[in-house]
């Protein structure tokens, strides 16, 4: 328990974004925490540390599978991202995530080292401010679809216009 993890570059992940009606590939760093136990005592014991001498402590695997978790990600975000899951709900959809690394990490972990993960949780899940700048500009593009959202908008620009123009110095002129 308590096996801390970040992603020290972006991931990609994609979003199909109702707004906007067309998938978006973003990038999204995360951090968090992951639990896991030996579930095959013997497939550890004959892959991971049979050539060890001496003690064989966490913090001497701890680095390894840090990695493999960090590069079952992309997969499992794939896998993610196609249950319609954005970026900012990953916290709150663990269990999923849990299940989409178990699937990616079953042939690294549970079938060569007989190693489960049992659960990760996300702290954090960011993307880089101009991808979160093409999502709000594209929904706000997608919302002029909308004959009513783009009369209304129309409107309220038209009014902006009349009042800017009433406190020009020479009235509307």
């Amino acid at each position: 328990m308590g096996n801390k993890y970040g992603t020290p570059s972006p991931i990609p992940f994609r979003i199909m974004d109702q707004a906007v009606g067309f998938p978006l590939d973003i990038r999204i760093r995360c951090h968090g925490e992951y639990s896991y136990r030996i579930t095959n005592p013997l497939l550890f014991y004959t892959n991971v540390c049979a050539n060890v001498e001496s003690a064989f402590t966490r913090d001497q695997i701890d680095g390894q599978l840090k990695s493999e978790l960090l590069t079952a990600l992309q997969p499992a975000f794939f896998d993610i991202s196609q249950k319609g899951i954005r970026y900012n709900q990953l916290p709150g959809c663990t269990m999923e995530l849990t299940d989409a690394l178990r699937k990616a990490l079953a042939d690294k972990w549970l079938q060569k080292k007989g190693i489960e993960l049992i659960e990760i949780t996300v702290n954090s899940a960011t993307i880089p401010k101009e991808d979160e700048d093409m999502i709000k500009q594209l929904q706000k593009t997608a919302v002029m679809r909308n004959a009513g959202m783009a009369a209304a908008t129309l409107t309220e620009a038209q009014a902006q216009a009349m009042k800017d123009a009433a406190n020009n110095k020479n009235g509307a002129m």
